[in-house]
């Protein structure tokens, strides 16, 4: 066995960041229909955190402050009391991200991206095969894709 050749050693780096600019695609945009939900959890989670103080009411001295004055707790105050405007709001901007192509955009880049990757894959097929033709040895990686070994 024998160390791979420098141009082995590109393809190989070439693939490793390819693949895992691809593996970074599929985390990256989620279907609408998670992003809706997102959106839920979301508004669900800002209004369990409001923490109303009505004794602030109560007592002659002042017992604080019954609303907060930061500008976080705004939005969680507006989701606690405003659920549905606040839903409403966010559905349309999420659903207007969607239909201006986003998932369409990302899913084309993707497959670019897939095809370069699956080039570069059989590059290293064809320089590996042929070390072997001329009696050398060079391992393959332990990830590589079995679509390429068995391509003649």
């Amino acid at each position: 066995m024998i160390d791979a050749p420098p141009k082995l050693t590109r393809l190989r780096a070439q693939i490793s960041k390819l693949a895992e600019d691809i593996e970074g695609m599929r985390e990256g945009v989620r279907p609408e229909s998670e992003a809706l939900a997102a959106v839920d959890q979301h508004i669900q989670k800002m209004a369990e955190s409001v923490r109303i103080q009505p004794f602030a009411f109560a007592h002659t001295s002042g017992g604080g402050d019954p609303v907060s004055m930061y500008p976080e707790d705004s939005h969680r105050y507006a989701c606690k009391f405003f659920p549905d405007v606040i839903r409403a709001r966010l559905y349309d901007e999420v659903k207007a991200i969607y239909q201006r192509g986003l998932t369409v955009a990302d899913d084309a880049a993707r497959e670019e991206m897939e095809a370069q990757l699956l080039d570069l894959e059989h590059q290293e097929e064809a320089f590996i095969r042929q070390a072997a033709a001329e009696g050398k040895s060079i391992p393959r990686r332990a990830d590589a894709n079995p679509v390429v070994l068995l391509a003649d």
